[in-house]
């Protein structure tokens, strides 16, 4: 006889995974739903468990055969993202093209299904989330301000590749569908509707109701590639499809010269698939995909992306908690003034501005106004919020107001007195808590704060110019600011939408540094002979947006020239002398009498007065003169990572790309530095040789250890 033991508790067996996409069989009208909400994410963002799940939920869809079917999310505010960018990290080439025939297979199958399916978009439809709504019949948007549809996948150096190149021509016409595709645009639901991307805007709370009346009601039809004639003969006739081709070819090689591959491959998809068939077309859709998925270019620029994407958490990193705020103090209103305090209105803010009298207020409001109602018509944002974000922002010529503020940026004009007496007088009426905080591009914080009755309580943000348009704030941490202030800067860029970074206090903190030295070495090679428009044209067939010599004259030679002369004081250099000689003869800029360049209309040409002044080349000039001036900047941000200056390569990268226009297909400079550090340290070395010190190069590079684990 066997023994008896006591029982043994057995462990539940584990919960089985919540499905990332469930199918709601019909309901009495007999319109069933598809709902995605992927449980580990709140964007809904495409994975392998999620392609799985929605080809299932097809299936069942596809056997129980209802009447309609409604695809929807079931996250407030969310409909679908794009793929998971990590997925691509360490994919080969066949690895990437076999996961998009995977997503071409299942948008297929709800493309094939025999009953009518209507996407109804809640929020974000953008790249595979519009092109599952694309596979849909019909697609019904609600009228929400998060709500925004377009195939952005060229902005990662990939084509939309599971259907947006092939069903977006055949629904809006190929003009149309070019111009979203290529430029990666976002649309709002109202141009959405204009643009034949969604059959419907409605509110929010009739978003269900509407779909499933679309289900019950609408038909499957064919595409009639585009709303006009013209519109379809560019769509359907080969001639005419041809001419379109080859301007939008031509257009995308001037803008991008060559270095974006990305576009190029969505052109060459899209006239595959038009010519031969949708079926040719997404094979050739897959392939490019493979292709660009291991390329620098896309290695890069995705990089790039989930940098950006983190540094909305890894900002916060060593500070504490910020203080709430709803009220904005904005002094000067003058170009950079109005846009941040119309950045703050946009982001639902409540703003108080003051200049120094009546006219200047007004002017500055209605510079606001010019900047709201010209985004309101480009879409940003609908014409009721338009009046909405006018409505908060009030103003006067004194500190009336000023005591209910969480937060005052200043930004006058780039004086340290200036700047000075307005603390003093902004102390005078703040309450003890709020923080205030400069916007200076090169004047080191504690400076501006010195004489303050509460230093702990200033800080630095620099906004780039256009505000509404730059997404990056350098947020600048004196020793004496409290980490509360910083926190709450930092919190506050944020939530104007912008990216910010923190960086240690001092001339010209990183940006304006970096961008001081290159532009300095630039004046270096004026002296020795190069031309102005070999040195700018040089930079931009680089990948730079606009040559160093060029870009003083739109920046304003005078304010280049106060940036310069700071940064250059603080390196214990000499200043260049060619801008304030050329602001003495007055030349102040492109607008302002010409600088480097005299401008008639939108022709340029080389301000003779510039050799003149310089007079005869003092050394020989040679060499790769855009590899000269990119070494300068990458060596000198890796001096500001080195002196502590930035908190790490990730936040140089997302400085230099996003505020200075760093070549994004070269993922900024400290990737860059990874990906060719033995051919930059042996360039500097060469020309520290040629030209001097200054090209030595810094200890971080010398050290070969790369500044990113992957």
């Amino acid at each position: 006889m066997i023994a008896s033991h006591p029982a043994e508790s057995v462990a539940p067996a584990p919960a089985e995974p919540r499905r990332s996409v469930a199918f709601v069989p019909a309901d009495s009208s007999g319109v069933a739903r598809i709902v995605i909400d992927r449980p580990d994410d709140s964007v809904n963002a495409i994975d392998v468990k999620l392609l799985e799940d929605l080809g299932a939920a097809i299936a069942a869809a596809r056997e129980a055969h209802p009447r309609g079917l409604v695809v929807a999310s079931g996250k407030d505010g969310q409909f679908m993202a794009g793929a998971d960018l990590s997925l691509l990290r360490g994919a080969s080439q066949a690895e990437a093209e076999q996961a998009i025939r995977a997503m071409q297979r299942v948008l297929n199958e709800l493309a094939a299904l025999p009953f009518t399916t209507v996407a109804a978009i809640n929020g974000p439809a953008v790249g595979g989330g519009l092109e599952l709504a694309l596979a849909c019949d019909s697609r019904i948007a609600a009228d929400a301000p998060t709500v925004r549809v377009g195939l952005t996948e060229t902005r990662l150096g990939l084509i939309p590749a599971a259907g947006g190149t092939q069903r977006l021509p055949r629904l809006i016409g190929l003009p149309r569908a070019l111009d979203l595709i290529l430029a990666a645009r976002l649309l709002s639901p109202k141009r959405a509707l204009r643009a034949g991307v969604v059959d419907e805007v409605v509110h929010p709370a009739v978003l269900a109701q509407a779909a499933a009346d679309h289900a019950l009601r609408d038909r499957k039809r064919k595409p009639k590639g585009g709303a006009s004639a013209v519109e379809r003969a560019a769509t359907w006739l080969a001639p005419v499809r041809a001419l379109t081709l080859r301007q939008a070819r031509s257009r995308t090689l001037a803008e991008t010269k060559g270095r974006y591959p990305a576009p190029l491959a969505a052109i060459d998809a899209i006239a595959v698939g038009l010519a031969k068939g949708i079926t040719a077309g997404l094979d050739a859709d897959a392939r490019a995909f493979g292709e660009l998925a291991v390329s620098d270019t896309t290695h890069n620029l995705t990089a790039l992306a989930m940098l950006t994407l983190r540094q909305r958490k890894a900002v916060f990193e060593g500070l504490i908690r910020p203080r709430p705020v709803a009220n904005v103090g904005v002094v000067g209103l003058g170009f950079m003034g109005s846009g941040i305090a119309q950045a703050a209105a946009s982001s639902g803010l409540r703003v108080r501005a003051r200049d120094r009298d009546a006219a200047a207020v007004a002017k500055g409001i209605s510079t606001i106004r010019d900047l709201t109602t010209d985004a309101a018509k480009k879409g940003v944002f609908e014409r009721r919020e338009a009046t909405r974000i006018i409505g908060r922002i009030t103003g006067g010529p004194d500190l009336a107001g000023f005591r209910n503020t969480d937060l005052v940026i200043e930004a006058v004009f780039e004086e340290i007195a200036t700047k000075r007496r307005v603390i003093e007088e902004l102390e005078q009426v703040l309450r003890t808590d709020t923080v205030i905080a400069s916007n200076t591009s090169a004047l080191p914080i504690a400076e501006i704060a010195q004489g303050a009755r509460a230093p702990e309580r200033i800080v630095g943000m620099h906004f780039f110019s256009p505000v509404h348009k730059m997404p990056l704030v350098e947020i600048v941490r004196p020793e004496a600011a409290s980490p509360e202030a910083v926190a709450t800067a930092v919190a506050a860029a944020a939530a104007l939408g912008k990216t910010p970074i923190v960086v240690r206090d001092g001339a010209g903190f990183f940006t304006t540094r970096v961008l001081s030295t290159m532009i300095g070495e630039a004046f270096m090679m004026l002296a020795e002979g190069d031309s102005m428009e070999e040195i700018d044209r040089a930079m931009t067939a680089f990948g730079w947006p606009v040559g160093p010599l060029q870009l003083v004259d739109e920046v304003g030679l005078e304010v280049a020239a106060h940036a310069g002369e700071t940064v250059a004081k603080a390196r214990g250099i000499a200043a260049p002398t060619i801008v304030n000689a050329l602001v003495a003869e007055g030349f102040k800029g492109k607008h302002k009498g010409g600088g480097f360049y005299r401008y008639e209309g939108r022709r340029r040409r080389p301000n003779p007065r510039v050799r003149e002044i310089l007079g005869a080349p003092t050394h020989p000039a040679g060499g790769d003169m855009a590899e000269r001036l990119t070494l300068t900047f990458v060596n000198e941000a890796a001096r500001c990572l080195d002196e502590g200056v930035l908190r790490s390569a990730a936040e140089g990268d997302l400085g230099a790309v996003l505020g200075l226009g760093f070549p994004p297909f070269l993922g900024g400079p400290f990737r860059y530095a990874d990906a060719q550090r033995q051919h930059i340290v042996t360039s500097l070395e060469r020309l520290a040789a040629a030209r001097g010190d200054r090209f030595a190069p810094t200890e971080s590079l010398r050290s070969r250890r790369p500044f990113f684990s992957l």
